[in-house]
């Protein structure tokens, strides 16, 4: 691969850290308290539940650490705390950080006891408050797995086997988060329900393109705008095998029933394109604009990528928030849809151009990694047959590991969904067409 390719796919791999190290959770939080500090009274509880939870909560506590008097802090857990959970052994000097808040670990995409551990205490926490008290609900993607709460004659293995079979089955997370909503005793408003009389306060980080306020997370303290038969809908399309969990479900908090609730929107898809775009032309001269949020199958965004690929004038970059929906057989090897993309296009880019296509939260599926960029020079480490049988098998992580193209972070602590950025290299454009 060219040297000047080399240069293009890691620049845009910076533009990305730096469009997230922008949108700082930590930061976001405490701005938006700051002018909040005067118009409280009584006590002030603090949930933060998702991926960002963690840098919510330190911006909440560094706002209004004198008023917090206790609340949780639930995130995901990884390897190396679930290993610390076995041993019990002390939390971590972050953790410490956060007293009063308590920090708990649960599981994603699929909810496990310790998702239902953090609900019920979330639950519980909120009871205590009265009408002069606040709940601060610091949201962000990913809590809808983190706070699990079955409804009666619910387990918690029947709703492992219907998040598996909405996920699995390709749904859209708008869909996942309406079954959810209608089936839980703590999204779709019920925290907030649960915390009346008190006044409620959420602020979101979304990771849901286009997505309204009840979608992020499944909106535990916010209303929901939609109904229990839509929801029934979608569980008779997406998993019939569990239709007999239906007479389970029930309405949702709706905005007439709503009382003393707030809703503000810290950062969304369209902020990080925006940040990740503004990187991406004031370092590398190159010509870059944010497009609009997308969403859909993942075999139909990589047609729209390549011909984005083709269309690009030289030093053109084009930076796209999307959510790629992308069925999975029982079947499959370590990978994730952001590098499933990636793969699936790299044979066919023009030869000047470089693609990425990362999880914004540094996790794409099982893959180990949080993308990949790829350019088409790299698809000469592995024959058409090799890559065939990594898409076919879902398996793209080792085909990555194998080109060189692998995008590794670590969890980021974001959640604002994948990003994919087309760029066509200024000094090679002229030559390659």
């Amino acid at each position: 691969m060219s040297g000047a390719l080399d240069a293009l796919r890691a620049e845009l791999v910076s533009a990305f850290r730096t469009g997230l190290a922008e949108l700082d959770p930590a930061g976001l939080v405490e701005r938006a308290l700051d002018a909040e500090a005067g118009a409280l009274r009584g006590r002030v509880l603090a949930i933060a539940a998702g991926k960002a939870a963690l840098g919510m909560a330190r911006g909440a506590l560094r706002s209004w650490g004198d008023r917090i008097t206790g609340g949780l802090a639930v995130t995901v857990a990884d390897a190396a705390t679930s290993a610390r959970d076995r041993q019990m052994t002390p939390a971590d000097p972050e953790e410490a950080a956060l007293h009063p808040l308590r920090v708990m670990r649960a599981a994603h995409p699929i909810p496990d006891a310790r998702s239902v551990e953090a609900a019920e205490a979330a639950l519980a926490a909120v009871a205590t408050l009265g009408p002069d008290d606040l709940l601060l609900a610091l949201i962000s993607g990913g809590a809808s797995a983190l706070l699990a709460a079955p409804p009666a004659g619910v387990s918690l293995a029947d709703k492992q086997a219907l998040v598996a079979a909405l996920l699995e089955g390709g749904a859209p997370i708008q869909e996942v988060n309406l079954v959810r909503r209608h089936l839980s005793r703590i999204k779709g408003g019920r925290l907030a329900a649960a915390a009346a009389p008190a006044r409620v306060l959420t602020l979101i980080m979304s990771d849901v393109v286009g997505g309204l306020p009840h979608d992020i997370s499944s909106g535990p303290t916010v209303p929901d705008l939609t109904h229990v038969e839509e929801a029934l809908a979608a569980l008779g399309r997406r998993a019939p095998q569990l239709a007999r969990l239906a007479p389970a479900f029930s309405e949702s908090l709706k905005p007439a029933d709503a009382r003393r609730l707030e809703a503000r929107l810290l950062a969304d898809p369209d902020k990080l394109a925006e940040r990740v775009a503004a990187a991406l032309s004031g370092r590398t001269g190159l010509r870059a604009v944010a497009a609009p949020a997308e969403d859909g199958d993942a075999r139909a965004l990589v047609e729209r990528r390549l011909a984005l690929a083709r269309s690009l004038a030289p030093g053109d970059a084009v930076v796209i928030p999307c959510e790629p929906t992308l069925a999975l057989p029982a079947q499959r090897g370590a990978g994730g849809r952001a590098g499933w993309i990636a793969l699936a296009a790299v044979r066919d880019l023009p030869p000047d151009v470089a693609l990425l296509c990362v999880a914004s939260d540094g996790v794409d599926g099982s893959s180990g990694a949080a993308g990949a960029v790829v350019a088409r020079a790299a698809a000469a480490a592995m024959d058409d047959r090799g890559i065939e049988a990594a898409l076919a098998g879902f398996d793209d992580a080792a085909a990555h590991r194998a080109l060189g193209t692998r995008v590794e972070t670590g969890p980021t602590g974001h959640n604002l969904t994948d990003l994919h950025i087309v760029a066509r290299d200024v000094t090679l454009g002229a030559r390659a067409r």
